[in-house]
């Protein structure tokens, strides 16, 4: 009886998983006759259109890039939006996402704090105007924005403390200290060499 339930089980399991990866594609496909304009088609043509990454107007790609690379919470939460669609196969922008991290230089420091993120939207913006814009216009016109934005987003990780502090109050505001210390080397080296 036992082993009954369990090949039942199992084919049960089996079917779900069938129906599940099914779904999406029965979901797709409009009924014969069917008018495709409302808004499950129009949103599903978005996300095809999303994931295949049609080329995008140059003013428009660097409207996007620049709301990627600005000062402020919403903008980085937006890299990290695109930076996850980018991590599941979407590049609708067509955007480079290529980094090597803080280079040879530290990315994770004493006390938890870790600038690799920083790092990684900094290489982002570099990059990326790099190549749209070209050197002169970047260095000129975007250089110094890109560089700020770095420095934000390490003084954001330096505010970094751990729901469990193994370190006293007193460790932890030296460990911080030392953090933005840092921060601050981090980016006078990059407005230097950059």
């Amino acid at each position: 009886m036992n082993t009954i339930r369990t090949s039942f089980g199992g084919v049960v399991l089996a079917g779900v998983l069938a129906l599940g990866t099914a779904a999406p594609a029965l979901a797709e496909a409009p009924a014969e006759g069917a008018a495709t304009t409302g808004p499950s088609s129009v949103t599903q043509r978005a996300f095809a259109a999303d994931v295949a990454g049609p080329a995008v107007g140059g003013a428009y790609r660097l409207r996007k890039l620049k709301a990627l690379t600005s000062k402020g919470k919403t903008s980085q939460d937006e890299w990290y939006k695109y930076l996850g669609l980018y991590r599941t196969g979407s590049n609708y922008f067509r955007f480079n996402w290529s980094t090597n991290g803080c280079n040879s230089s530290p990315e994770k420091l004493p006390g938890g704090y870790n600038f690799y993120l920083s790092c990684y939207r900094h290489d982002f913006g570099y990059r990326n105007y790099k190549t749209i814009v070209g050197k002169p216009a970047w260095r000129r016109d975007h250089k110094k924005r890109i560089d700020d934005v770095f420095l934000q987003d390490m003084r954001g990780a330096c505010q970094y403390k751990p729901w469990a502090d193994p370190f006293t109050p007193a460790m932890r505001k030296k460990l911080k200290a030392a953090c933005l210390k840092t921060a601050n080397k981090y980016y006078t080296a990059v407005r230097v060499a950059g």
